[in-house]
């Protein structure tokens, strides 16, 4: 295997900076020939080593002399910059006195508004991502793109158109398997119910090629591909329920001690994952047991086999000898689109728009926590880990380790994963300078021993972990919803491979989070933000629900939850509440030791919490349904019945799947005033009925009818008038939409989005969401999103007025896409940036708008736009 990111990360952590360059990445010792210094800013200037590329020569310059020590921040900050913008191509390193903390800067761009970026390593620790950037440099890669900026600046792989299609192939061969089986219970006017099921087949699919790529599958890196193979020896369409399935159930689900002697034989010896994508779901229990042919799964396959090419992590390490980044390098941009693309337009932020965006939103938050500890401003988080004590930096890490975030449109997770990675860098620099004084200073965690290295390692070792730090602000700092089943296993396994990357043996992945605590399925503009306790308490038990248990639960839990078990909405979230944490502490345990009767006690745990949900759940949607029916008086149009209309029944609350945020996040809202951050990328469009979603949801009738969608999409109005059953389907398609509005323009919560045009303008997704946003933001936090434009137009007046009042407003930026910002986007697409802060009111004027020809921006100076922006907030 060829060079892979802890090699990088060791290097720098050992502060092998020239080491790292010449032996590590190939590049050639000392300056090239014909390189220039720059003149007196240049002083002691050293260089390490040199690329000969098809511009200027990249160079990696190192600082000495005790002046630079000297220097206050601004100026030290300021010098360094202008040597790299002066080296054209070049990577300019300056490394303290106490040859403890570095900065690195490079610059690139236009001359009069350069690129500028930095980034700091601590002796003892290097952050991934960082490590990750600089193994790119590969004399390889910069022969195809010759300037360090492209690299320096961005990790995922942009996938080639072929990809996307690929995984759209495999995901809809497997949902087509599925809904052609006998007994399927697909119903012609019902919604696919297949692919929520395909989607979690091809999630294991990829969790597994995850794990051979790691060498945890006996070091065979086409593990999976084999087994299909060898499956097709045995014979025809085995491959599911004699490959797939026993591999999952019995293998990673198992502990090995519970694994038959004839399984080990044939598969081989695996870890131990009892989260994540192999956890046992009730859609496994419904299709599990039904055969699928191997033809279901060969696309997939061949998907796989492609995007292991294609984002050079194959079997040799990466092409040209380049870095080994793990499957997760390949999926952020390409699932992004796939989600998008489900809903309209097939989109993905770009990188520097969303490294923006969470540099306002966690590293403004971190900032102003350093500020309210220290009582110092600090003008970046680079200020900060190159000036704040070990001391503080323990304090402070402990304070980054309470923060929240919220993603409440997640999609395929990119936005949580990034936040994860700016969490996890701050984190781990924070960790190492809070172990330079030799203090075990920081909370249990983050797993600092007074040597500063990770517990139980061996002295003097480098603090490369960051599993622990991984467990903690994944579970607990980190937030997700989405309304689509299939976007929401898509984000969960995102974060479970960021795990996986950080495992550094096998036995580890028994210690990955279970994300069914914290990415969830639901409308996050339905529900319930404030539950009013006495109308709950009155509300008796639908019938059907699930009656509670009368067994006693001492066998595995003593009397912890005995006395709870009550009815009053208060002991209900009291009893939640011990649940969830009693099941942490297990699973926590299992982690350590992996005993079996912690793993059953676990599931069992499990269980008892989604019971309390699920009666919860039913309780206060019938709230909701009777405060729209009685208080809001919703009605539905009725097509069928004798009358246009007919009163809203629950059935029609259920099936907007309302997510009560007062019920799952009470203690949250109530005891801190909600999530400190907001990040996302809301939905596009207006609330209305849609030709595509029509057809996406009502997929089956159009197959049953032999009528093709693109027909559907030229001719509604003739196909309608032709066909009774989709006619009628579209009029119950329509009359979701038409109660859910009214709804929306009713309730109390989004006076501001739905109060244009008197009342009766279009309502826009986005908009809803930045409102819903806003009410779950504390006071003082930090929102950053994309959204639909909506500065500049009259029917948002009300919206935009509230926020000048109530928040801090930074940056609005309308972007176009006339220069390719989203390559497979329409020319005319429009989105918006904008972050703020959660306390007003906005000074000045936030808005810039690079939306018309000639300013449009091309995606090479999106990044100094941006870079400009964060300059003028701060």
């Amino acid at each position: 295997m060829g060079l892979t990111v802890d090699h990088v990360q060791t290097r720098l952590a050992r502060f092998e900076f020239e080491a790292l360059f010449v032996v590590e990445l190939g590049w050639l010792p000392g300056p090239p020939s014909d390189l220039t210094l720059p003149g007196e800013s240049g002083a002691g200037a050293q260089v390490l080593a040199h690329c000969p590329t098809a511009a200027a020569p990249a160079v990696v310059v190192e600082m000495t002399g005790a002046g630079w020590d000297k220097l206050p921040f601004d100026q030290l900050w300021s010098q360094l910059q202008a040597i790299a913008q002066a080296l054209e191509n070049g990577l300019v390193v300056w490394r303290n006195a106490q040859d403890e903390r570095s900065l690195w800067a490079w610059s690139a761009g236009e001359s009069d508004r350069p690129y500028r970026g930095a980034q700091v390593v601590v002796r003892g620790e290097a952050c991934r991502s960082w490590a990750q950037r600089l193994g790119q440099l590969h004399p390889a890669h910069l022969a195809t793109i010759s300037t360090l900026y492209p690299w320096l600046n961005t990790v995922e792989r942009v996938p080639a158109p072929g990809l996307i299609q690929g995984f759209d192939q495999s995901w809809q061969a497997l949902s087509d398997a599925l809904g052609m089986l006998p007994g399927s219970d697909r119903q012609p006017w019902q919604a696919d119910p297949c692919q929520p099921y395909a989607m979690v087949l091809l999630t294991r699919l990829m969790a597994v090629v995850a794990l051979q790529q790691r060498g945890y599958l006996g070091g065979d890196e086409w593990y999976l591909h084999n087994q299909f193979g060898q499956s097709q020896q045995r014979g025809v369409d085995q491959f599911f329920h004699q490959g797939l399935q026993p591999l999952v159930q019995q293998g990673f689900m198992l502990p090995p001690e519970e694994r038959s002697l004839g399984f080990n034989q044939r598969f081989g010896s695996l870890p131990f994952v009892p989260t994540g994508p192999f956890r046992y779901t009730e859609l496994d229990q419904r299709w599990g047991h039904r055969p699928l042919p191997d033809a279901a799964f060969e696309p997939a396959l061949h998907w796989l086999a492609d995007l292991l090419e294609a984002t050079g992590i194959g079997p040799d390490g990466g092409p040209d000898g380049g870095l080994d980044l793990g499957l997760d390098a390949g999926l952020g941009v390409l699932l992004e689109q796939a989600v998008t693309g489900h809903g309209g337009t097939t989109l993905a932020t770009p990188e520097p728009l969303l490294w923006a965006l969470g540099d306002r939103v966690i590293h403004g938050t971190v900032l102003d926590r350093a500020e309210a500890l220290t009582g110092h401003r600090y003008h970046s988080t680079d200020h900060l880990l190159l000036t704040l004590a070990p001391a503080e930096a323990g304090r402070l890490l402990t304070a980054l380790g309470q923060l929240t975030l919220l993603d409440p449109a997640c999609g395929s997770g990119r936005f949580l994963v990034a936040a994860l990675g700016q969490l996890l860098d701050l984190a781990q620099g924070l960790r190492a300078i809070a172990a330079l004084d030799g203090a075990k200073t920081g909370p249990t965690w983050a797993n600092l021993s007074p040597q500063g290295s990770p517990q139980g390692a061996p002295q003097g070792s480098l603090r490369g972990s960051t599993l622990g730090l991984y467990r903690h602000l994944a579970t607990h700092a980190l937030y997700g919803l989405d309304l689509w089943p299939p976007a929401v296993e898509l984000a969960r396994l995102r974060l479970w491979l960021q795990g996986v990357q950080r495992t550094t043996r096998p036995s580890e992945l028994a210690s990955l989070p279970d994300f069914t605590l914290t990415v969830l399925q639901g409308n996050a503009l339905v529900g319930l933000v404030r539950v009013d306790d006495e109308r709950f308490d009155q509300v008796p038990p639908r019938r059907g629900a699930k009656a509670k248990s009368t067994a006693p639960a001492a066998a595995l839990q003593g009397n912890l939850l005995q006395p709870l078990m009550a009815d009053s909405y208060q002991a209900v979230l009291a009893e939640r509440q011990v649940r969830l944490e009693h099941y942490r502490s297990q699973t926590q345990l299992l982690a350590e030791v992996g005993s079996v009767p912690v793993y059953a006690q676990a599931d069992f745990l499990r269980d008892r919490i989604d019971e309390l949900n699920h009666t919860a759940q039913g309780k206060l949607t019938h709230l909701l349904w009777r405060e729209g029916s009685q208080q809001l008086g919703l009605r539905v149009p009725d097509p069928t019945g004798d009358r246009p209309t007919r009163p809203l029944r629950q059935a029609d609350v259920d099936a907007a799947q309302p997510f009560h945020w007062g019920f799952y996040f009470h203690h949250l809202l109530q005891a801190q005033g909600g999530f400190d951050m907001v990040l996302s990328h809301f939905p596009q469009g207006a609330v209305e009925a849609t030709q595509a979603g029509f057809i996406e949801r009502y997929g089956a009738l159009f197959e049953h009818k032999m009528v093709a969608p693109s027909t559907f999409l030229h001719n509604h109005r003739q196909v309608l008038a032709i066909d009774p059953d989709l006619t009628q389907a579209w009029a119950e398609y329509r009359g979701q939409f038409t109660w859910l509005s009214q709804y929306l323009r009713r309730s109390e919560y989004y006076p501001h989005s739905s109060a244009g045009a008197g009342g009766q303008g279009r309502l826009y997704w986005s908009r809803l969401f930045l409102e819903r946003s806003l009410q779950l933001l504390r006071p003082g936090g930090r929102c950053g999103v994309v959204l639909d434009p909506f500065w500049a137009a009259g029917n948002s007046a009300p919206l935009r007025h509230w926020l000048q009042r109530q928040t801090d407003v930074a940056t609005v930026l309308d972007l176009s896409n006339h220069q390719g910002l989203w390559p497979d986007a329409p020319t005319r697409t429009l989105l918006c940036a904008l972050w703020l802060r959660h306390q007003g009111p906005t000074q000045g004027s936030p808005y810039s708008a690079y939306a018309k020809p000639p300013n449009t921006l091309a995606p090479i100076a999106l990044g100094s736009v941006l870079q400009r922006r964060i300059h003028l907030a701060e």
